[in-house]
């Protein structure tokens, strides 16, 4: 597996210890014992082979794709515990996807291990942590935090395991646009308008709040199945008129292909004008 696909980035990208799939499992608290040896016994029928097979002998790839299959594992965590990774917790979330890269780090799919409650977790990984990006990690969780809207994806939860830290969002079923207009083409009229009539709504409650999203583009906005868009990475955004805590104050923040100008010439002075233009 790729090292930036897991977020402690500090593992190395094959364990440098002996260590199976089998022994990786329990010691992950992912797989019980009992389950452990269900997935022996259907393994020995999978290969016509009688209860004295001893579980040596099965071969850590059809236990692998067994547990898969029984939905006692995901894909992800499969293929994480194969690497010999056992660690795939932050705090009360279980780690279950690796959806993609987000504007400040990795962004993966979870699950609270008590609500039951899928999220989204976005990480800073270790070999970024500096004094300043930490501190725009820390600013984002609390920009996001004082958000409400249906339009912007909510921020649940935060916190900090070991060294790793992270923030906790709503995860929206779907794609974001970037993806779905390169899946399906251009999309129809009504749809297309759609999906910019509630982006510019969540920006504009954003903006009701004195804040300037600043990095406006079609993967920061999230479409569902049922054509609900939100507007993600929110907690890049700055303020309008209090720029002294912000670590980007003064710096171009945003995507090259839809930065307004002023962003260019003059990023100490933007306003929300600057979001509109990114929109349209």
């Amino acid at each position: 597996m790729e090292m930036e696909r897991h977020p402690w980035g500090s593992l190395p990208a094959m364990p440098s210890v002996d260590i199976n799939f089998r022994t990786a499992a329990i010691a992950s608290g992912l797989v019980t014992p009992a389950q452990l040896d269900y997935v022996f016994r259907l393994a020995r029928h999978r290969l016509n082979a009688g209860p004295d097979l001893a579980p040596e002998a099965i071969p850590d790839r059809l236990l692998s794709e067994i547990f898969i299959e029984q939905s006692l594992l995901t894909r992800y965590q499969a293929d994480q515990l194969s690497a010999g990774r056992t660690k795939l917790s932050l705090g009360p979330y279980l780690v279950t996807e690796w959806i993609g890269q987000g504007g400040m780090g990795q962004v993966f799919k979870a699950v609270h291990q008590v609500m039951g409650r899928e999220c989204a977790i976005k990480v800073l990984p270790l070999h970024r942590v500096t004094p300043e990006t930490l501190s725009s990690f820390i600013r984002e969780i609390r920009l996001q935090a004082r958000l409400d809207c249906p339009y912007l994806v909510r921020a649940f939860d935060a916190g900090q395991d070991g060294n790793v830290h992270y923030l906790v969002t709503e995860y929206v079923q779907g794609m974001d646009l970037r993806r779905l207009v390169k899946s399906r083409g251009p999309l129809p009229i009504h749809q297309a308008a759609g999906i910019v009539m509630q982006a510019a709504m969540g920006l504009e409650y954003a903006h009701q709040k004195g804040m300037i999203h600043r990095d406006v583009k079609p993967g920061n906005i999230l479409v569902t199945p049922e054509g609900m868009a939100k507007v993600s990475d929110v907690g890049l955004a700055g303020f309008a008129r209090d720029l002294s805590d912000d670590p980007r104050a003064g710096k171009i923040v945003g995507t090259a292909d839809y930065l307004s100008p002023e962003q260019i010439r003059s990023p100490m002075e933007i306003t929300t004008v600057s979001d509109i233009y990114s929109l349209g």
